[in-house]
């Protein structure tokens, strides 16, 4: 079943936005990268402003302000199903039964309404003064009805008003079901209603003996008034009450804690912020569910929440939430996350500095960097969408793989000149020489991320992720050799607990794999390989073991090796058009290694 959501949000002359403005893919999950102060709460604050119509401080028009023609404006793409489609002028079709409704917010000023006008389908243009409707679903109220409801979490909100939040969430979810409490199954009204209709009596009885009590003070008066200011009288006006009767079942006393199970348990507001932060957004997705929404109030306020009226589906805006948390409580909080919008009726779009908040193997997620250039001009760059990646089974089985073994594969999203390496030794060596250079003043290696495949299948994997970035990315691998030898066991042979092994040379899987790197190249990507391996290509030598130990040895302590692994780096990543080491290779057919490796192998000869 389709649901309503968000497709698309485009903001110019918002906050640090200017009047180049950015377009936003929305998915069910997206995910905003990207440097302090690059915008990503900008853009989660105007998808809030504008589904909530909310009036703008100064603080948000572009560099604050007013100017008449570059003033605020906000695009929304909505999907929309038949439950929730507003007339057919205002629906574009869209796949699924759904219509796509675009609208559009422009303020004239701070503290004024903002003005909200629609795209007619049928004229094929935005409404204009004249037009005898405007907008599609009307009123403010009904319009905020029709798309998914925002829930925003900020990063720095305060432990108290945390707090205050999800207890009086909690609350009003309890005094809900204590409302509906019945003396028995066959009556029509719960407790709850009797007591108000008998409350409703006695107010109603109050005001008969209140109006007589009135009427008397006011002729007592009026003799006085009379005496003072002939023809006049005073009126005690006593008007109808009708403001709605409510009863506080839970006092004050109802508040939140978290412990250990079956141990000490303390007050919500003395746990750490990250605690807080976290229990704060589940109880929001979970009464969200219920029809509850929180709302700002001021400290003082009895309630703490609203009703959230006909909204059928939801957001999450969250910023950072991995702030204070721990790491192993950062992923299981990436999970829940990424989870939420598996119940079709909620999408999550939230900012992140870390990479562990990064799942690439999850589908339906946009991943979309938020920059400034040193103009300060803002743009969002849509980096990933696993549909238009299209990765196969394998692809998302090795990213999977690989993000369980480093977390840190997701750096490739932040920006910097991204080199994809294949294992820890190359990615070990090159750290070093990176964080030697920037030792000694040289500031252009402070940019380069170096991502680590762990394997060369995976290589080809992270390379069609890259493909999509549609910016410069670099690879280093290892060619191999064509043929390796197998060992197996021979039954026959194994005879009276001694095992015989049979040696056979076979195609070498690791060299196949470079034909899936061969698939991936791109006019974005630069490959080099060494030329058998790392160890043998640079350092003339071949091992077995402790690879990354033994690389960090021969660059300390030997200059030669540190300059060619040194001049390896700048050549792969072009520094001052430096020339490749000899024993690497940039390749673009399956013929340029074959001939390199068989170079090598012809050049080198072994003795035992």
């Amino acid at each position: 079943m389709s649901i309503p959501k968000i497709t698309k949000l485009l903001i110019k002359n918002f906050g640090c936005i200017g009047p180049e403005g950015i377009a936003v893919d929305i998915d069910k999950i997206v995910v905003l990268v990207g440097a302090n102060n690059s915008g990503k709460s900008t853009i989660l604050r105007a998808f809030e402003v504008v589904t909530e119509g909310q009036k703008l401080t100064q603080d948000d028009f572009h560099n604050r302000q007013t100017i008449q023609d570059a003033l605020p404006e906000i695009e929304l793409h909505s999907i929309v199903i038949e439950e929730n489609k507003p007339g057919n002028e205002w629906c574009a079709v869209a796949p699924h039964e759904t219509w796509v409704v675009k609208e559009r917010w422009t303020w004239a000023g701070a503290g004024v309404e903002p003005v909200r006008i629609g795209y007619n389908v049928k004229l094929g243009r935005w409404a204009e003064p004249g037009d005898k409707e405007k907008m599609p679903w009307g009123m403010k109220s009904l319009s905020n009805s029709r798309r998914p409801k925002p829930h925003r979490v900020n990063t720095f909100d305060s432990p108290e008003a945390q707090s205050k939040a999800i207890t009086s969430l909690l609350k009003s979810l309890v005094e809900d079901d204590l409302k509906r409490i019945k003396a028995s199954d066959e009556d029509e009204k719960s407790r709850y209603e009797n007591i108000l209709e008998s409350l409703k009596t006695l107010r109603q009885d109050s005001k008969d003996i209140q109006a007589a009590g009135i009427a008397s003070m006011q002729a007592q008066a009026n003799l006085i008034l009379e005496q003072i200011f002939p023809g006049y009288e005073m009126k005690v006006v006593a008007p109808e009450c009708i403001a709605p009767i409510s009863i506080d079942l839970l006092g004050e006393e109802f508040s939140l804690e978290m412990g250990a199970t079956n141990g000490i348990s303390f007050p919500l507001e003395k746990q750490g912020s990250g605690t807080q932060r976290t229990a704060l957004w589940t109880i929001l997705k979970l009464l969200a569910d219920k029809g509850i929404k929180a709302r700002a109030v001021g400290g003082k306020a009895k309630h703490h929440h609203e009703a959230l009226g006909a909204n059928i589906s939801h957001i999450l805006l969250i910023d950072e939430p991995e702030v204070s948390l721990h790491p192993r409580a950062t992923q299981a909080a990436r999970d829940v996350l990424y989870s939420l919008p598996d119940s079709e009726n909620w999408q999550v779009m939230l900012t992140t500095h870390s990479p562990s908040f990064i799942d690439l193997a999850k589908d339906h997620t946009t991943i979309i960097r938020a920059e400034k250039d040193p103009d300060h001009k803002v743009s969002a760059t849509t980096l990933y969408r696993p549909d238009q990646v299209q990765l196969d089974e394998d692809d998302k089985e090795n990213l999977k793989l690989m993000n369980l073994f480093d977390s840190h594969i997701s750096e490739a999203f932040f920006g910097g000149k991204v080199l994809i390496v294949e294992g820890d030794t190359e990615y070990t060596a090159f750290n070093y020489i990176r964080d030697r250079e920037i030792k000694n003043g040289s500031l252009r290696y402070k940019d380069i991320n170096i991502i680590r495949a762990r394997g060369k299948v995976t290589v080809a994997s992270m390379m069609k992720v890259l493909n999509h970035f549609k910016t410069r990315y670099y690879v280093l691998h290892d060619t191999d050799q064509q043929r390796t030898k197998s060992r197996s066991l021979d039954k026959k042979a194994s005879v009276d607990g001694k095992k015989v092994y049979k040696e056979i040379e076979i195609v070498n899987p690791a060299w196949t794999n470079n034909t899936k790197i061969l698939g991936q190249m791109s006019d974005h990507s630069r490959v080099v390989a060494s030329i058998g391996n790392f160890e043998a290509a640079y350092f003339s030598e071949i091992i077995d073991s402790d690879k990354p130990e033994n690389s960090m040895n021969n660059i300390k302590n030997n200059a030669e090796h540190y300059n060619v692994v040194k001049q390896l780096l700048d050549g792969i990543l072009g520094f001052d058009d430096t020339i490749l080491p000899s024993g690497s290779i940039a390749w673009s057919s399956m013929d340029d290694i074959d001939q390199a490796v068989n170079a090598w192998r012809n050049s080198v000869t072994i003795v035992s």
